[in-house]
């Protein structure tokens, strides 16, 4: 399932892996266009919120960039504490504990826990990016195959600005991880 090279790679492209909570919703058919659009406009706020976490992390707290920084800190904890309880108030037992996964624009690979999805269905992946974001990614895909109890599947539908978005996600999730090998060898 995960391919170690010099990150984690997923059908030739670059993959953000991670533990993450993982859910597969079987759909009966294919999700409509209307539902793709819904679908396109909640992934990319989404990811959107998480790639402004993962590229401008915390900075340190006596890094005064101009009189307004502490300010802007101040709103920016209130923000993230009031997202914080909203996403426990909206994800309260709602996705299953984490798992292993990988994924790009292209497709995910995860292991299962409990029943495998049947090969050839669609769905939805629903991923759980962050614990702080109220609510998961949620991908429109055709399970390509299962293997055991890891599932892969290939995303159906999903618009260029996601995609675009997805692999710029596990760019930067790569280039912190060789970031931080860098760091630990010296």
């Amino acid at each position: 399932m995960l391919e170690e090279l010099d990150g984690a790679v997923l059908d030739n492209e670059l993959a953000y892996q991670d533990v993450l909570p993982v859910q597969w919703m079987t759909l009966w058919e294919p999700p409509d266009r209307f539902e793709l659009l819904g679908l396109e406009e909640a992934n990319l706020l989404l990811l959107q919120a998480c790639l402004a976490v993962e590229e401008h992390p915390a900075r340190d707290k006596n890094e005064d960039l101009n009189p307004l920084a502490g300010e802007i800190a101040r709103l920016d904890f209130k923000l993230n504490l009031v997202m914080q309880l909203l996403a426990k108030l909206v994800s309260k037992d709602r996705m299953p504990p984490a798992t292993s996964i990988l994924f790009n624009s292209l497709g995910a690979s995860w292991s299962c826990i409990g029943q495998t999805p049947p090969v050839g269905g669609h769905g939805l992946l629903r991923v759980q990016l962050r614990s702080s974001l109220p609510q998961p990614l949620e991908l429109p895909a055709q399970v390509s195959s299962v293997e055991g109890s890891t599932a892969k599947v290939k995303f159906v539908g999903l618009a260029a600005g996601v995609a675009e978005l997805i692999q710029r996600l596990a760019f930067v999730r790569h280039r912190r991880h060789v970031a931080d090998s860098r760091k630990a060898r010296v």
